[in-house]
């Protein structure tokens, strides 16, 4: 599979995990919602500068962005899980629907 397509299926991958909406990716970065639409299908490949938006937006690295493999480590899931959670830090609510979503796969 070609870069471009690769970078465009992790770009919706980090979307869909903060719940925005191509239309809500679009105004935040400042570009048109066809041309996320168009970088997710492989169809373009964004600019550097927005590259790094998309990466700031998304809370993830330009590597993550970048990283094609499918075998992750659990180091590497440890790392995204403390990561997402210094996200929400401060709301009791989503920290105790995680806890208990966590208790439930245990």
């Amino acid at each position: 599979m070609e870069l471009k397509k690769k970078l465009g299926r992790n770009v919706k991958k980090y979307r869909k995990a903060n719940n925005l909406t191509q239309e809500k990716l679009a105004e935040l970065i400042g570009v048109e919602v066809i041309s996320i639409s168009y970088i997710e299908t492989g169809r373009c490949f964004p600019s550097p500068d927005n590259l790094e938006k998309i990466s700031d937006t998304l809370h993830t690295s330009l590597s993550d962005l970048f990283d094609f493999s499918t075998d992750y480590s659990c180091k590497y899931y440890l790392e995204e899980i403390t990561k997402n959670l210094n996200f929400i830090n401060t709301d009791k609510t989503k920290l105790n629907a995680v806890n208990s979503f966590i208790k439930s796969m245990i």
